[in-house]
């Protein structure tokens, strides 16, 4: 063979093995995924196909009426004749089993649903992969959450009053389960538990045990290679919890899964959007790697608000969810830098002491994003030193130091482990996403975690009349005027901040609650800009009072039988301020 037929061999040769290559990525990339979201909420809907969306994935969702929200429950039946409908237009399926089973997130914990319908709703799972044998099922599904209070429409109505004094019950029986009660502590739990209405402890415990009986199912199924990959999040809960110890017996129920499999670990909100990024993994057959490093202080052994483990311990669980591996040498795919706090307990970001200030082991770990962007490694921030929000001395580090869209993904919202899993997912999934699609998803997170959630919340507190005394608030009736007050603040915060036109943001309150926002980033300006709004609106106002005084004037003259001037028989159309005095 000649030198030159030698060389077009290897060209051809080559060709072939590249376009293979491309026909492969590009196959994973375009993967359509059928999505059955928990509830509405922005993190579990509009977030998370926005993600999915940005990184290559077509996303099928069933009609919004039917999923569960704020004011109505979903309807699991309808849910289920959807993705029967739908299922052979889907490469693989990411499904929320709590949406499945019992219409959603908060239907779990509300629903006086019969066992038998449960396990028939349960058993549609097992029936629909044997129907689609070849379409991979990612489910995700959780521990029935117990918190210290809630209110709002999230718990049985009983909980805004006795919320407290069962989380209490159910502490101290998880002491007794684990054989650490004391005798003081039993005659505190005799008291506790005289204090409930028994029918409200019985319905509080039925459910759960209800609830347990179809996690048992779910385990079933993923031992069963039902699912290509099942995790169950343990919802809001704590060290001593109700949530925990049910955790606990679960845990034992699921050994001999492999870690492949299954895994249950703290957190739900973030679930949807992390199986997203392992079906990205399966498909392409990708190994990607994660490091984490941490600033001064609590580290890996900070236990988070809401969580019942440590956080170097929920992140492991959560790489190996998604498909990754945790390394310590070599350049990793993702770089996860984890910001928490000096102490090993982390606060609320709505704490007075959450203002920039200048803190040098905050500098140090900013030195040390700094270093590996510099060296082209894709970080992704997992901002956790506070609840429900961003800590702003460190991201007013990154905007002073121009990083805040040089890493590959920021969160800081909810819980630890919330944040943790849309930092690995989008980390992961940011390399698939343009320049344009990147900013957007990076903008979205900035004005809700960073903007609202640490700022803008706060100010809004103030100006309610009643205020209720922990961080889960509600606005209710007066949900417009905080709108238009968010929608302004948020787009300065965009135009002066990220240096994003101010007309491409909208910001509401979807569930008519304080602690969460929802944040749309539009590709071309399509959205008044609020300031002007407030200024035409103040503007008809001072009209309106001037016209109203000019008409009182002209009355007193007439009742005077005085002749009225003639400046004042000329009504008022014009704003007073900017009208010149002739």
């Amino acid at each position: 063979m000649s030198k030159q037929q030698w060389r077009r061999k290897f060209a051809m040769v080559a060709t072939a093995l590249a376009t293979a290559v491309l026909s492969h990525v590009s196959t994973a990339e375009a993967t359509t995924v059928l999505y059955v979201p928990q509830d509405d909420r922005p993190v579990s809907l509009q977030y998370t196909v926005d993600t999915a969306k940005a990184a290559g994935f077509t996303v099928l969702t069933p009609p919004q009426s039917i999923i569960s929200g704020k004011t109505y429950q979903g309807q699991a039946d309808q849910l289920w004749n959807w993705v029967e409908q739908n299922a052979s237009r889907a490469d693989v399926m990411v499904l929320s089993t709590d949406s499945l089973v019992y219409g959603g997130l908060v239907d779990s914990r509300k629903h006086n649903l019969p066992l038998s319908t449960l396990q028939t709703r349960l058993a549609r799972i097992k029936a629909l992969k044997a129907s689609h044998p070849t379409i991979q099922i990612y489910g995700f599904g959780t521990v029935m959450r117990s918190p210290r209070a809630s209110g709002g429409g999230t718990e049985p109505a009983y909980y805004a009053d006795y919320g407290p004094t069962i989380f209490q019950i159910a502490a101290l029986q998880d002491k007794l389960d684990a054989g650490n009660l004391t005798q003081a502590e039993a005659t505190k739990l005799l008291s506790l538990q005289s204090q409930v209405p028994t029918e409200y402890l019985q319905d509080w415990f039925n459910r759960r045990e209800e609830n347990m009986k179809v996690n048992k199912g779910l385990i079933d199924q993923a031992r069963e290679n039902t699912f290509a990959y099942f995790a169950l999040g343990h919802d809001d809960t704590s060290q001593l919890s109700q949530s925990a110890m049910e955790g606990r017996y679960l845990s034992d129920y699921a050994k001999g899964i492999p870690e492949t499999k299954y895994g249950s670990f703290p957190g739900a909100d973030q679930l949807g959007l992390l199986l997203m990024a392992r079906a990205r993994v399966d498909r392409t057959g990708d190994h990607p790697s994660f490091e984490a490093i941490y600033p001064l202080g609590g580290g890996s052994e900070t236990v988070p608000h809401y969580e019942d483990q440590t956080v170097g311990k929920t992140l492991a669980e959560h790489v190996q969810a998604m498909g990754g591996t945790m390394v310590t040498q070599g350049k990793p795919s993702v770089l996860l830098a984890v910001n928490t706090p000096l102490t090993k307990t982390t606060g609320e970001s709505e704490a007075f002491e959450n203002f920039p200030m200048i803190s040098n082991s905050t500098n140090a770990f900013v030195d040390r994003i700094q270093e590996a962007v510099g060296q082209g490694v894709n970080v992704s921030l997992a901002d956790i030193a506070y609840s429900n929000g961003s800590d702003n001395t460190l991201v007013g580090a990154l905007y002073k130091r121009d990083l805040l869209f040089k890493i590959g993904s920021y969160n800081g919202w909810n819980t630890a482990s919330n944040t943790v899993g849309y930092a690995i997912a989008q980390g992961y999934l940011s390399k698939y996403m343009t320049p344009e699609a990147h900013k957007k998803m990076m903008v979205q997170q900035y004005l809700d975690n960073w903007a609202y959630q640490a700022n803008i919340r706060k100010d809004i507190y103030r100006m309610q009349s009643s205020i209720r005394t922990d961080n889960v608030r509600y606005s209710g009736t007066d949900n417009q005027k905080y709108e238009e007050y968010l929608n302004e603040r948020v787009q300065d915060f965009a135009q002066k901040y990220l240096q994003v036109d101010p007309r491409t943001v909208k910001a509401t309150l979807p569930w008519g609650r304080l602690f969460e926002t929802d944040i749309t980033v539009y590709d071309h300006p399509s959205v008044p800009l609020q300031k002007d709004l407030r200024l035409e609106r103040e503007k008809q106002a001072r009209i309106k009072a001037a016209e109203a005084a000019r008409q009182q004037q002209v009355e007193a003259y007439q009742k005077a039988n005085q002749p009225v001037p003639p400046a004042l028989l000329v009504p008022i159309t014009s704003d007073p301020q900017t009208t010149p005095a002739k």
